[in-house]
């Protein structure tokens, strides 16, 4: 055989190859793309409809990993895989609350070593939110820049498809919770803090009305809590309580949720107990809940109830009971809000007549009740200077 001959069967050979590897990387491929449309039509609008949010949290957790598999199939897993995350990072979340009420707890009873061990596991699962948020994040503003051909923050994209709006919005959403999560890991992650400011002005981008007021609702968030970002802009708390009005009408409670934190952030009490209280009286049987995203209305129930549980708990050493709580509290009526448990707690026996304390012994007592809040103070400071220790 000449050396033409075998040159021309080596080329031949190597061209075949090339084409039997290209297509079966075709056919992957198209597979990947296919169950991902089928996924996006017929899984996700379900899933979005259902209002149990520890099911979509186990959800995110279980097929995040599968979802972004197809990545490397050469498929786009964006929309799957932005709602996935969102969910696994509400599973962190919770964790990371469910420790910080067990801090604020222990540091009420004096257990320092207890709160120290609570305040250490709490940055861990708030680290971990963050991590899940921010990959959301950056996969969402790098596929929608790609494809759209926009800058984030800088201009808007034409999108047509109500879907890809909502994961727009969620993946917004999660840069801007990626952010705060990250501040409570004491910046383990390292998010960029920018990313506040940009998600302000890509808000801008969505119809308002469409997404039952959280746009706006979020930019006024940011406005109170990145200085100079509400410079020449409306009132925050007011766009607030106009967003409410919107996601209240909408069965969507998001914009709720964002003043329940902007009020939580602030310190102010008379601020929080609104925000709790226009929560609670935006619920009820006989309240609008959008069908096509209780998920969403379930998750912004979830956040308000972290902010109640945490101001319940900061004050009484117990998280909120019931829905009640929401709307009375524990120093304004008999009805302490938290149901039978209340009785069981406080009540250690019949009632003791009214005390014939003078003014001055009154004085004394609140002047001890200054003192005990003092060593608390000194105490929380304490637990987090050890936490950080290496």
């Amino acid at each position: 055989m000449s050396k033409v001959q075998k040159l021309c069967q080596g080329m031949a050979l190597a061209v075949t190859t090339m084409v039997t590897f290209s297509g079966c990387s075709y056919v992957v491929k198209t597979g990947a793309n296919v169950s991902l449309g089928f996924a996006e039509n017929h899984i996700v609008p379900p899933i979005l409809a259902m209002d149990d949010a520890d099911m979509a949290c186990a959800t995110g957790n279980s097929l995040t990993p599968a979802i972004m598999a197809t990545k490397d199939m050469g498929a786009d897993p964006t929309r799957m895989a932005v709602l996935m995350y969102s969910a696994a990072g509400l599973c962190a979340e919770n964790h990371a609350l469910e420790s910080e009420l067990r801090y604020i707890r222990s540091s009420k009873a004096g257990n320092v070593t207890e709160a120290q061990d609570a305040r250490v596991e709490q940055k861990r699962w708030a680290a971990l939110a963050a991590k899940r948020q921010y990959s959301g994040y950056l996969l969402f503003a790098e596929r929608w820049e790609s494809k759209y051909r926009f800058k984030l923050g800088e201009s808007c994209p034409s999108m047509k498809k109500d879907l890809d709006k909502t994961v727009y919005l969620l993946g917004l959403i999660s840069g801007l919770q990626a952010v705060t999560n990250d501040i409570n890991s004491g910046g383990q992650v390292n998010v960029p803090k920018d990313i506040a400011a940009i998600v302000e002005r890509g808000m801008a981008c969505l119809d308002n009305n469409q997404f039952w007021g959280t746009p706006n609702a979020t930019r006024a968030v940011i406005w109170t809590l990145l200085p100079g970002a509400g410079d020449n802009k409306p009132d925050p708390y007011q766009t607030l309580k106009q967003s409410m009005q919107l996601g209240e009408r909408g069965g969507v409670r998001l914009p709720h949720a964002l003043y329940a934190v902007a009020a939580q952030a602030s310190g102010d009490n008379a601020r929080i107990r609104d925000a709790l209280r226009s929560y609670g009286q935006s619920i009820g049987e006989d309240k609008a809940v959008n069908p096509d995203y209780r998920l969403l209305n379930t998750m912004a129930g979830l956040m308000v109830r972290a902010v109640a549980d945490r101001y319940w708990t900061e004050n009484t050493g117990v998280r909120m009971a019931d829905d009640s709580g929401y709307s009375t509290f524990w120093d304004e009526t008999p009805d302490d809000g938290l149901g039978d448990l209340g009785i069981d707690l406080f009540d250690d026996g019949p009632s003791t007549p009214a005390s014939d304390e003078t003014p001055a012994e009154e004085l004394q007592e609140a002047s001890e009740i200054d003192q005990d809040q003092s060593q608390d103070s000194e105490l929380d400071q304490s637990i987090d200077d050890q936490s950080e220790a290496p």
